[in-house]
């Protein structure tokens, strides 16, 4: 499903909790901090390249290979204390930041390689990839162990959908050139996610929690242009690259409940 109506529809359903606030009905906020881990599976890479404007490169790497990375982030949310189907609705701010970075590697590139059209094995440069996200989940939370000091419940799973905004840094070194130069672009582009999880109250207003997040951005487009020479002669590369990125998160942290 495109990603675009999915925003549409998560930014309509907000935009109806928003007018529900806190400032009309009574709520449950809280913050919490969070750490874990970032896989992110094989994708391909469109790339394009062209050298004082003649096409040179202009094809597909193939199954690229992503480092496992450190995610932290933070929240800052709340639950509605009016029940629905014996739970609670809720809405958060989550940012969180993670690198899933580029080894060195042999990948399969099909298209303009050289100059030459076909498929060959090729040798990619890594690259250093920062994300970070700014985003909005819509939470649905169960009420489980509940008792007079957990009105609430003291076990709380809960489910999630969201989006946002996706800023990716993409750093690499030319290849061309007699002498390689570091070249780096940004790029901001939408995403969706989906997330489950689950909490353990260990006061009143403290609480562990785990959850699991599934996120997946648009294409992210990265452009460059750099000058030098070539076997002594002045040369100037324009390269663009293009990917989306899919990911699973994996993290724990603890938060505080008022």
């Amino acid at each position: 499903m495109p990603i675009r109506p999915i925003r549409a529809r998560f930014t309509i359903v907000l935009a109806v909790l928003a007018v529900v606030s806190p400032c009309h009905v009574a709520a449950e906020p809280y913050v919490l901090g969070y750490v874990g881990a970032a896989v992110t599976p094989d994708k391909d890479l469109r790339t394009e390249l062209e050298l004082n404007g003649a096409p040179f490169v202009n094809g597909r790497a193939h199954d690229l290979s992503f480092d496992t990375s450190v995610v932290f982030g933070a929240k800052g949310g709340y639950f509605l204390d009016r029940p629905l189907l014996g739970g609670n609705v809720g809405a958060e701010l989550d940012v969180y930041h993670f690198r899933p970075d580029l080894d060195a590697q042999q990948v399969t590139f099909t298209g303009l390689l050289a100059g030459v059209n076909g498929e060959a094995r090729t040798r990619l440069q890594s690259a250093d990839i920062e994300v970070t996200a700014v985003t909005l989940n819509l939470l649905y939370r169960f009420r489980l162990a509940a008792e007079p000091q957990y009105p609430h419940g003291r076990f709380q799973p809960y489910v999630g959908i969201g989006g946002g905004a996706f800023i990716a840094r993409l750093a690499t070194t030319t290849s061309p050139f007699d002498s390689n130069k570091d070249i780096v672009d940004t790029d901001v582009q939408p995403g969706i996610q989906a997330l489950a999880g689950a909490r353990w109250f260990l006061t009143r207003n403290i609480a562990l929690f785990a959850e699991y997040k599934f996120l997946q951005t648009q294409t992210f487009s990265f452009k460059f242009k750099e000058s030098g020479t070539i076997f002594g002669f002045p040369a100037t590369e324009t390269a663009r690259d293009r990917a989306d990125i899919t990911s699973h998160l994996f993290y724990g942290g603890i938060g505080f409940h008022w």
